[in-house]
């Protein structure tokens, strides 16, 4: 609903999409066990930092380049992620939202620019908390992980030099990698 009016054909895409993100999934045994490795690693995350579990679904692969997202208790990973080298950062930074509390909007966002400013900062910190969790759950050196995420947000760069498109919320990749680098100026 927007302003009281209910949007036409919203129920059905919403009945559609449940389905498709619910039922219609088969995973190799390979992204199967690469599944249960991301669901060992949300899980081991939350005991190292005292916290409620967050639940890991994998769904189908869109075309909106959109490869995780954490959502209300809830780890959203596209089916492709699976494969990825970068599979460790991309489920550290999303782990990054769930630890930082970014389930919800934050005070003061009265324009989709105060959103898109505040979801910015969300994204370079749990870019940062990402490198943390790295280190204490995985037992990475520190400069292990800045560099772990630093190669993710490089194959981010690449993907928009060939024409993707920056997520809303996001900065541009390198300004990211520049964002982190100063919070971790060792590790340049």
């Amino acid at each position: 609903m927007t302003g009281g009016r209910p949007l036409p054909g919203r129920p059905a895409l919403i009945v559609a999409l449940g389905l498709l993100a619910t039922g219609c999934l088969t995973l190799t045994p390979g992204q199967q066990d690469r599944a249960a490795e991301v669901r060992r690693f949300a899980d081991a995350t939350a005991d190292a930092y005292r916290v409620s579990r967050t639940r890991v679904t994998i769904e189908l692969a869109t075309n909106l380049g959109i490869g995780a997202r954490y959502r209300y208790g809830n780890l959203y990973l596209n089916v492709r992620m699976l494969g990825s080298p970068h599979l460790d950062a991309i489920v550290a930074h999303e782990l990054g939202h769930y630890l930082l509390g970014h389930d919800t909007l934050a005070a003061g966002v009265v324009t989709p620019a105060d959103w898109q400013r505040v979801q910015e900062e969300r994204e370079l910190d749990a870019n940062t908390k990402a490198v943390e969790i790295l280190v204490r759950v995985r037992g990475m050196t520190q400069a292990e992980a800045v560099q772990a995420v630093v190669r993710f947000l490089q194959e981010a760069q690449r993907t928009v030099d060939g024409g993707g498109a920056v997520p809303a919320g996001h900065r541009h990749p390198a300004a990211e990698i520049a964002d982190l680098l100063m919070r971790f100026p060792d590790q340049r």
